[in-house]
């Protein structure tokens, strides 16, 4: 419900009415009630408020515990997934550090290889390798480089 600018909630109303309640029960007993006797009304109606409002507090703090133990719930499942995701992400990591090593152990030693059967081809007038795969080796190795000297 919507008053002028004023959103007014169920949990709203509910509040205005209980305070309402407790207004009205205390005019009641000072009405009601001759002037020696007020006092004691009031206390009983007071105890009688504190009552209601202890069980009001009971009950949102039951609500309120259900609400958290939901999200925190909810907080875990994430971290979770995000904690295997970061598993994955770490053993593909290694994995990369793994196949780096191995390429940079084997490219110089391919380099050498092709530079001996080339010498060794020269001999021979067929071509062992065309210009792509030259090509392809040179720039492995200025990768190499490049990724040493980072």
């Amino acid at each position: 419900m919507q008053i002028g600018k004023w959103k007014i909630t169920i949990k709203d109303f509910v509040w205005c009415t209980i305070c309402l309640i407790i207004m009205l029960s205390f005019l009641v007993g000072i009405l009601l009630v001759n002037d020696s006797g007020a006092a004691a009304v009031v206390s009983g109606a007071s105890t009688a408020i504190s009552i209601v409002l202890s069980v009001v507090a009971i009950l949102y703090t039951m609500i309120e515990g259900a609400n958290s133990s939901r999200l925190n719930e909810g907080s875990i499942n994430k971290l979770n997934s995000i904690d295997a995701r970061l598993e994955e992400v770490t053993q593909k990591v290694a994995e990369l550090k793994s196949l780096d090593s191995k390429i940079k152990y084997v490219v110089p030693k391919l380099d050498v290889a092709v530079q001996k059967i080339e010498e060794s081809s020269k001999e021979n007038t067929e071509i062992v390798f065309d210009d792509d795969v030259k090509k392809a080796i040179q720039d492995l190795q200025i990768y190499l480089k490049e990724d040493i000297d980072e």
